[in-house]
């Protein structure tokens, strides 16, 4: 394992027992003149390096409450090893509250892992966070929840698979203690490129997305679960000597994840709500015209628990109504 002093070079160097709090601009013309607020704590003894990331969607805020709250908290003289937390990844999104893409181009920043160094701005700054700082960990979450018109129920997800890092992201998962752990093979959605947490652990980082929270709220309690789920980590991997004890109850794991869309654009009328259990052909939603015309009944094609809903009734054609977890 390098030691973790020499990690991060983009940061610049660093003294054991410190926290720092940076400004730093990432490499790519589209990424020029922007400034990223990321905070390292440096423990007072040599250890892993662990990247805490949240704002990959700008308006996922318990995710990036619980990126700050970990990067004031976490005390330095104690800790072994480092940990470099970036609230807010995409900084645009952030600004402007946009919802699953990115102003500047329209694209869904977490299907573009891990980018390329020419593309557009989504794709610069997935390639400049990779290279500047998922490449330089021992581990990596990515903190995310519902975005604006999306309730969700506490879960995570790894990336299946016969590696070292496979292995361990799994591993780290299941210590960070939410009830869900989702392990998938494949991706939810065609796209060019990939999440942060399988480009991680493609190279060869072990790598969890952690998820709580939504619909534009910020509130107390998916906030705590996400910090706790962190220190947990952080004992796991003996970072931390105060971690709090797992969950009474392992995460369950689920294998797939079914995502649902509407084929007729209207009005939503879901018939389930969030940790609904359904069955395969269950009706789970209907959509109605704007003059009180069914359209569209929805069924599951699965049998499994509704890990998010979407909340906005407003539907264009395929649009994308829920998401269902199935063991």
């Amino acid at each position: 394992m390098t030691d973790d002093l020499s990690r991060f070079p983009i940061l610049g160097p660093r003294e054991r027992g410190s926290r720092v709090h940076h400004e730093v601009g990432l490499p790519g013309p589209a990424l020029a003149g922007e400034r990223w607020t990321v905070t390292s704590i440096t423990g007072a003894r040599p250890g892993p390096a662990l990247l805490v990331s949240a704002g990959i969607h700008g308006a996922e805020y318990p995710a990036i409450q619980a990126a700050i709250e970990t990067s004031a908290s976490l005390d330095p003289a104690t800790l072994r090893g480092t940990v470099v937390v970036v609230p807010v990844v995409s900084l645009p999104m952030f600004r402007e509250r946009a919802m699953f893409t990115m102003p500047q181009d329209g694209k869904n920043p977490n299907r573009f892992y891990p980018g390329t160094p020419d593309g557009t701005y989504s794709e610069q700054l997935a390639w400049a966070f990779t290279t500047q700082f998922i490449d330089q960990a021992d581990a990596y979450v990515d903190l995310h929840g519902g975005d604006m018109v999306e309730a969700l129920e506490p879960f995570s997800i790894c990336s299946g698979g016969e590696t070292e890092a496979h292995r361990k992201s799994f591993e780290y998962a299941k210590a960070f203690g939410l009830p869900w752990l989702l392990v998938t093979t494949r991706p939810v959605q065609p796209s060019p490129g990939t999440t942060t947490n399988a480009a991680a652990v493609a190279r060869g980082i072990p790598s969890f997305i952690a998820e709580a929270g939504g619909i534009g709220l910020l509130e107390a309690e998916p906030t705590a679960l996400l910090v706790t789920g962190i220190r947990r980590l952080l004992g796991h991997l003996e970072m931390i000597g105060d971690a709090p004890p797992p969950p009474e109850v392992e995460p369950a794991v689920l294998s797939k994840f079914e995502w649902l869309y509407t084929p007729t654009a209207g009005m939503f009328y879901p018939t389930v709500a969030v940790s609904s259990e359904v069955q395969a052909g269950d009706v789970v939603g209907t959509i109605g015209s704007l003059t009180g015309q069914q359209l569209d009944e929805i069924r599951s094609p699965v049998t499994g628990r509704v890990l998010f809903l979407t909340t906005s009734p407003a539907m264009k054609e395929n649009g994308l109504l829920m998401g269902i977890g199935v063991r």
